[in-house]
């Protein structure tokens, strides 16, 4: 019962913070920007107020563990984790580009078409304002957006999904299985996008086992920038003519036996079974008596 009271009180000042963190973007929203220039500053307040400042301050105001210490975040990642990180990335793409194909045009029973078109709906809207924001095709724009979309979101939605809340509930002692694909579902969830929400899913549960097997933040950090970057970049190319746009739909098969997407799955599962036989991929223990401590002090103190 203690446990899941400090998980409770953590949840909530997490979000309450957050919830803080998103007014205080949307006043940014009222200074009298043009064009991209607008959603670039919301885009980095919102990363800055509503998820990373949320996820160090709450750490800071729970307990008395210092929280770059606490998210492991004081130390630069092993390029060997780096290495292993790219690797299962790039077999896993086919696959990945073959479920966005395959939730994208799901469709769902007849009495949830009013839910169906609301989705359809958010993701028309969420998608008109990337385009918006990575069709140019000038350089300037690409470096700002692969700064802001690609590194800083990736760090911050790292810091608050799986720095605060994956790493409270392993620190309180739930299954790393159990924390790393609830908060992937939340992860997905909270996107509003349920069109993309399987491929979201999966993506963030692989970031949450490299964060688990790594005990390195800028691991996972990297990961999704990483995966954020990407569509920047081959949107940029597409629009420069530098690529094709059916490398968008790469592995993807619309119609008979997803081959590639087949190879791609097995692939990865070998390379993650080999990794993880080997020891090489093994889950990051952590010392919870530190944390628990500091639960036990605050709650003396208090007294």
């Amino acid at each position: 019962m203690k446990k899941f009271i400090d998980i409770c009180q953590f949840t909530l000042v997490l979000f309450g913070m957050m919830i803080c963190g998103l007014f205080l973007t949307s006043l940014f929203g009222l200074l009298p920007l043009n064009g991209n220039s607008h959603e670039w500053v919301i885009i980095a307040a919102q990363n800055i107020f509503a998820f990373i400042l949320p996820a160090i301050l709450t750490w800071k105001m729970c307990f008395k563990e210092a929280p770059f210490k606490v998210m492991e975040a004081l130390h630069l990642p092993a390029l060997k984790m780096i290495g292993i990180t790219l690797l299962i990335y790039i077999v896993s793409l086919p696959a990945l580009n073959q479920i966005v194909y395959w939730n994208q045009e799901m469709s769902l029973p007849e009495m949830f078409a009013d839910f169906e078109n609301w989705c359809r709906e958010m993701e028309k809207q969420a998608e008109q304002l990337t385009l918006g924001l990575i069709s140019s095709t000038e350089i300037s724009p690409l470096v700002i957006n692969i700064l802001l979309i690609g590194i800083l979101t990736g760090i911050g939605e790292e810091f608050f999904f799986r720095g605060g809340l994956q790493r409270m509930l392993t620190w309180s002692g739930v299954i790393p299985h159990l924390s790393i694909w609830l908060i992937a579902a939340i992860f997905s969830a909270i996107h509003l996008q349920f069109l993309g929400f399987i491929p979201r899913l999966l993506l963030g549960a692989f970031f949450g086992y490299l964060y688990w097997w790594s005990g390195n933040i800028w691991v996972n950090s990297f990961a999704h920038a990483l995966n954020n970057s990407l569509v920047i970049v081959s949107s940029w190319c597409i629009n420069k003519g530098l690529l094709s746009e059916a490398f968008d739909m790469w592995g993807v098969s619309d119609c008979g036996f997803p081959t590639s997407a087949a190879i791609s799955a097995i692939a990865t599962a070998i390379i993650i079974y080999i990794l993880c036989s080997r020891g090489i991929l093994k889950g990051h223990t952590t010392d919870t008596h530190s944390i628990q401590s500091n639960i036990i002090g605050n709650a003396t103190e208090s007294k």
